[in-house]
């Protein structure tokens, strides 16, 4: 099972705060043959920039809207917005055809991307990363009378995020070191508990943000169904360790703000994926410099329109878990060389 073409970058130091402690991608089946059409496409004005992360109803939306009102209301060159899209492979496609200016990706598709493997080996253009978005642990949950991975059956009807994406590839890899006798359906994140309810679900999928706090849809997922999270059988720890396409990080889950699962553990091991902003290369330096800077001189008021814009008052968070050997946009480069930020490991892609 180990997959060394899609591996998660080495630099993997985490915050003091996150150690101690929604975004989601969903890409519609439709998403991946869009990649192909209007890939050399641009934006007609690079000051105006949009956001594109994930489905109007995560926190990763959200948070998007927060960083996107605080830098349009602040600087003076550029305007931004954001928009709710369908995921990592609907980010790519949207840059590629200049709908789109800034977008989150995870670590597999950016390990596709560097090896031109597809649906990414067309692309007409050269996505550079420019900061670090969010961590998300990936846990597995039932409202069955299950415990382990290894309950589920081959009449189980399981969810791991809704459509095909990214996301949806690496949960799917990790359930396979258990079983991959089960039938694969596509439930959207808040509709998980309905169609529990309803006997149309059996296994679904939740995350805590940051290793830290969790989802509106999620406390209502709890309230609504018993919430049981599954547990990974050691043998499959095992494997997993070793598989660096699918890395796998503990979730102190005795924290108050995770409480009201029927059934957890003290320690939940989820599958950990980094998610990062990247853009074209080719988009203009001074607007990406701008927006750079921007975030950070108010990151102190961004950080109230959401729990994810916190973590930016710490240095540190804006670099780490960035993509082994991916560009940075050179206005990013130059913007963490100034701030001190920038590592001797980074790349600086081409001016």
């Amino acid at each position: 099972m180990v997959d060394s073409s899609n591996q998660i970058g080495s630099r993997t130091n985490r915050r003091t705060l996150l150690a101690a402690g929604l975004g989601t991608t969903a890409a519609l089946a439709g998403c991946l043959d869009s990649l192909d059409e209007g890939v050399s496409g641009g934006s007609s004005d690079d000051s105006q920039l949009t956001i594109v992360t994930a489905s109007s109803e995560t926190g990763t939306y959200a948070a998007s809207q927060g960083i996107a009102a605080t830098v349009d209301k602040n600087a003076d060159d550029i305007d931004v917005e954001a928009q709710p899209s369908q995921g990592t492979e609907d980010n790519i496609g949207r840059l590629g055809r200049g709908e789109a200016d800034i977008g989150m990706i995870q670590h597999r598709s950016a390990q596709k991307i560097l090896n031109g493997d597809e649906p990414y080996g067309s692309l007409d253009y050269t996505p550079n990363q420019i900061f670090h978005y969010n961590d998300l642990p990936w846990l597995f949950v039932t409202n069955n009378d299950w415990t382990s991975i290894a309950d589920i059956g081959s009449d189980a009807r399981v969810s791991p995020t809704p459509g095909k994406s990214g996301t949806r590839e690496t949960l799917t890899e990790a359930l396979g070191t258990v079983t991959d006798d089960y039938e694969q359906i596509s439930v959207s994140y808040g509709e998980q508990a309905g169609a529990m309810q309803e006997g149309q679900l059996d296994v679904g999928v939740v995350t805590i943000s940051n290793f830290d706090f969790e989802a509106s849809w999620i406390q209502e997922m709890k309230q609504t169904v018993d919430t049981r999270i599954l547990e990974w059988p050691e043998d499959a720890l095992s494997e997993l360790e070793d598989n660096t396409g699918v890395p796998m990080e503990p979730i102190d889950m005795t924290r108050d703000s995770l409480s009201g699962y029927a059934h957890a553990p003290d320690e939940a091991m989820g599958v950990n994926i980094p998610y990062n902003f990247i853009v074209r290369n080719d988009h203009e330096y001074d607007y990406i410099y701008s927006f750079l800077e921007t975030m950070y001189e108010y990151r102190e008021s961004m950080k109230e329109d959401h729990p994810y814009l916190g973590y930016y008052m710490d240095d540190e968070w804006w670099t780490t878990r960035m993509y082994d050997d991916f560009p940075f946009h050179p206005a990013a480069a130059d913007f963490y060389e100034e701030k001190g930020m920038w590592s001797d490991d980074f790349v600086r892609g081409e001016e």
